[in-house]
């Protein structure tokens, strides 16, 4: 059986990522029925609430299941990304998953079904899209919608990634050997961007080394989120519009 590894970034998330585990918990039996072992680990990038603490009574609760790794320091979300790498390939191997995705529980787990059939198929990664024909978002004010949308069409003329219209969700499934590749070409610089431009980021390395992506639908539930966003609306856009332009000028094959 392959193993199947969730990384759950963690930030300031004391009220959310109980919930988020437990849905993990939850589909572990449709899981190993795809071949896949889960195993879960919460990435906490220095919480100043007591988020740690909460990990750990979930480790406590599962000890087979789940598993903390923690930042003595902040790394932000693109630090916890390169973490979760390297984790995942320390520790992987051909034929593992890495499931990436916010931890804030407006992600359900249960999508990353959907997605085993795409990576079984030949996908290198695989995007849970705010933009296929069945995909809902729900809880997000219209103005951020209307931003979103923006950036989907400039990230698109832009990069032009095939098979890609969510750039910058961080709900994916890579394989372990397009993260191998990647590492091998670009080291500790595969994610330079500390701030959420990363997700973009690291999605058009891979594109450069040959990455085939693809998409399946699913519910971003913002509704679901208790505690407070860390997303700055207008500083994260203009970082991922700048961000965008550089890696178009600047980042080589």
């Amino acid at each position: 059986m392959h193993k199947l590894f969730a990384m759950l970034p963690c930030y300031n998330e004391e009220k959310d990522i109980s919930p988020l585990v437990n849905k993990w918990m939850e589909i572990q039996s449709p899981l190993a029925e795809n071949g896949y072992d889960l195993t879960v680990y919460c990435v906490n990038d220095c919480s100043t609430d007591s988020t740690k603490s909460v990990i750990e009574t979930l480790t406590a609760e599962f000890p087979d299941t789940v598993h903390l790794i923690d930042h003595e320091i902040n790394k932000g979300l693109g630090g916890v990304l390169m973490t979760a790498f390297r984790f995942f390939l320390e520790h992987g191997e051909t034929g593992d998953i890495c499931v990436l995705m916010d931890g804030d529980n407006t992600h359900d787990p249960i999508f990353c079904i959907s997605m085993l059939p795409k990576l079984a198929a030949g996908a290198d990664c695989v995007i849970a899209s705010r933009y296929c024909t069945d995909s809902e978002t729900k809880g997000v004010a219209p103005i951020r919608l209307f931003m979103s949308w923006g950036a989907k069409v400039y990230y698109s003329l832009l990069l032009g990634v095939k098979n890609v219209r969510d750039y910058t969700c961080g709900y994916r499934a890579y394989t372990y050997d397009i993260l191998e590749k990647a590492y091998q070409k670009y080291g500790d610089n595969l994610v330079e961007r500390r701030s959420f431009a990363c997700m973009m980021e690291a999605l058009y390395k891979l594109s450069l080394i040959g990455a085939r992506f693809d998409e399946v639908p699913f519910e971003l539930r913002y509704d679901h989120k208790e505690g407070e966003s860390k997303m700055r609306v207008l500083k994260t856009a203009k970082d991922s519009l700048s961000t965008a332009l550089n890696l178009r000028l600047h980042t080589k094959k």
